[in-house]
């Protein structure tokens, strides 16, 4: 029986050690591949979730918006137990309210009247009419607000100065919608 020499031996040591770095390295690439696939996955299911349900959920918030309204005419518990359960179900749903900011940001706010500055800095927001929302990152609608303006009229400004932003991704905050 023939011995295989040293150099043998090495010679197919070093083949299969080269094969298993190739392997692993193969493994390594498969399991990433798989990762991205899964990830990408997740992310189209949850992107088509939001845009079915977005439309659904605005309705909703115009309903609460309608029964708001309605709470201190009546002054009926009734209906702001209506108005509590339905904003929980939303917040449930990932529906989160754009945190109170003094400052007018026209990614999350819509200006629809102006006031005098009185010595405040322009675009300091005095009133929130309407209380804007998120669903995940995007923003389902702005809030509408009142701001100071050092001009004299006191008429809602051209639509150019107000743009509404339809995602603001990765800069929100999920907590309540804050634009970080």
């Amino acid at each position: 029986m023939l011995e295989p020499s040293l150099a043998e031996v090495l010679e197919e040591l070093s083949g299969l050690r080269d094969l298993f770095r190739r392997r692993l390295l193969e493994d390594a690439t498969k399991s990433r591949l798989v990762d991205e696939l899964h990830d990408q996955l997740a992310a189209a299911r949850g992107g088509l979730g939001e845009q079915l349900l977005s439309p659904v959920f605005r309705e909703l918030l115009l309903l609460v918006d309608r029964i708001r309204s309605l709470v201190p005419r009546t002054g009926d518990l009734q209906l702001e137990s209506i108005v509590d359960e339905l904003l929980e179900i939303l917040r449930r749903e990932g529906v989160r309210p754009v945190c109170d900011v003094a400052a007018f940001d026209p990614r999350l706010h819509e200006a629809v009247r102006t006031e005098p500055a009185n010595g405040r800095p322009d675009g300091t927001i005095l009133t929130v009419l309407r209380p804007g929302y998120f669903l995940g990152t995007q923003l389902l609608r702005p809030s509408q607000v009142v701001v100071t303006s050092t001009r004299a009229e006191s008429a809602a400004p051209e639509k150019k100065h107000v743009r509404e932003v339809t995602d603001v991704d990765d800069e929100v905050d999920g907590r309540c919608g804050q634009v970080k």
